[in-house]
């Protein structure tokens, strides 16, 4: 009997425990509005269950704007010394990277790439993206990063119809 109390007390510590990293999750969870400062108009972001992207679970954002009818996806993929932000739509594909120095937009390389490059280069805005690779100074919070994306992306499609 003294053993069946035991478990029953170890159990419910358990389910208590779960119960309060469950709303710890949802209480840290990240959702912003603002204007992006393009055509496209205001913006949202909303984080979305993590989401395993070649067998690393990730972070995962959905961004919005209210001009156009395609959402953005962004996946954060957070290492010790940097974070990455995955930033896909239906036709470009990009990584913002955190690191201490600076906060800038990159090419996808290996296993994180989806489509193939010659696609990425029929939409994107080479222009811009030589601007926007280096952004910001120093590494940035997450909110701050995900505000940044929201308001530069855009320009980096050689239109932003292409998000209709």
């Amino acid at each position: 009997m003294k053993q069946f109390k035991i478990f029953v007390t170890l159990l419910i510590l358990t389910f208590v425990g779960i119960n309060v990293n469950a709303t710890d999750l949802t209480d840290n969870s990240i959702n912003l509005k603002g204007n992006s400062n393009t055509s496209l108009g205001n913006y949202e972001v909303k984080e979305l269950p993590p989401y395993d992207v070649n067998g690393t679970m990730m972070r995962t954002f959905e961004l919005t704007y209210e001009k156009a009818q395609i959402s953005v996806l962004i996946y954060l993929d957070q290492r010790a010394n940097c974070r990455d932000y995955v930033v896909r739509s239906k036709n470009l594909e990009v990584r913002y990277t955190c690191k201490k120095t600076s906060f800038g937009a990159q090419l996808l390389s290996g296993k994180q790439m989806k489509y193939d490059p010659a696609l990425n280069a029929l939409f994107i805005s080479q222009d811009e993206f030589a601007k926007q690779q280096k952004i910001s100074e120093g590494a940035l919070p997450i909110a701050s990063a995900l505000g940044l994306i929201a308001s530069y992306y855009p320009s980096l499609l050689k239109s932003p119809d292409l998000l209709n």
